[in-house]
């Protein structure tokens, strides 16, 4: 069994006075979050609730409650408990509770006890002593829908080993109400960090609640951390212009003011520096660096370095 470790953060002193909100979900968030901490910024997280695959899945189904893993993900990547988060990234192998993640059922139990999901996840933030607040995207029972090559496709987990275009995607129920907390905080950004993540699941899923990408795209910078390569079944097809494409089309054609995007080692199949594009009409600016991260052996794995993320985030964000 893979242990997943929970390294304590030791940011510069935190500025509570920069707003920054950074939305996706998934590891792609949980790692900017954890880069916007190294620079002192105690940021806000808006994550997509409309996982329904593994552990998330089952207590949907089971439940009937909005996903809790990306949620989750969010909370450990904030702790500054780090000890407690990462007795609750434990995932079960055996019995009943096997492929469920011990912090999933956390928020289930403060859910019944608070009597609804933001609350619980304010007694998560305090239990975990958060450097940063998470909110859902929304609190409605949303499916991700998609038409792939003319076939509907209902359901993120099976979006993600679709194999073939993603023509377009919504959400069912439609027009699923913004949580106005997520809505607030948009709003009131300074800065707007998007991704990295996968692009149809955890970033535009967000933007499909009404409201929120109006919201997002006044923000005075709206960046984009681009994913160091395309996915497999869902954008096996796709080049970073392309992913450009698709993102600014959903954020009602507002400039992105920047797209930090690797440039060093090739991290694998899909490695989306090989077709980066010079210009987009999309983004005022380019910013490279090597953010790929690397194992103990010094080995470049397919994912963002945190602290290589942070300094390449720095003059983007602080200035």
């Amino acid at each position: 069994m893979t242990r997943r470790s929970w390294p304590a953060v030791t940011p510069t002193e935190p500025d509570a006075s920069r707003r920054v909100v950074a939305i996706g979900g998934g590891h792609g968030l949980a790692r900017a979050l954890g880069a916007l901490r190294w620079l002192g910024i105690s940021p806000t997280a808006v994550v997509t609730v409309a996982d329904d695959g593994g552990s998330t899945g089952r207590l949907r189904r089971d439940l009937g409650i909005i996903a809790p893993g990306d949620l989750r993900m969010a909370l450990l990547a904030l702790a500054r408990r780090t000890e407690l988060a990462e007795v609750l990234s434990h995932r079960f192998t055996a019995g009943e509770l096997a492929g469920h993640a011990l912090g999933n059922l956390l928020l289930v139990a403060l859910s019944e006890r608070c009597g609804h999901v933001p609350q619980a996840l304010r007694r998560a933030e305090a239990l975990l002593d958060c450097d940063g607040r998470v909110l859902p995207s929304t609190t409605a029972d949303v499916h991700l829908c998609a038409q792939v090559e003319g076939e509907r496709i209902r359901g993120q987990a099976r979006i993600t080993q679709a194999h073939g275009r993603i023509e377009r995607v919504w959400l069912e129920p439609h027009q699923p109400p913004a949580w106005p907390d997520a809505l607030a905080a948009l709003v009131d950004a300074e800065v707007v960090v998007i991704g990295p993540g996968s692009l149809y699941t955890s970033l535009i899923a967000n933007f499909l609640v009404p409201g929120l990408a109006d919201a997002a795209v006044h923000a005075r910078r709206v960046l984009y951390v681009a994913n160091l390569r395309a996915q497999p079944g869902e954008t096996a097809d796709l080049g970073l212009g392309e992913h450009l494409d698709v993102l600014c089309a959903h954020l009602d054609e507002r400039p992105l003011d920047a797209a930090l995007v690797h440039q060093g080692p090739n991290v694998g199949e899909g490695d989306l520096q090989r077709e980066r594009p010079d210009r987009h009409p999309g983004v005022r600016a380019f910013v490279s660096a090597d953010l790929a991260a690397r194992d103990s052996s010094g080995r470049v794995l397919p994912a963002h370095d945190r602290q290589r993320l942070a300094e390449a985030l720095r003059p983007l964000v602080m200035q």
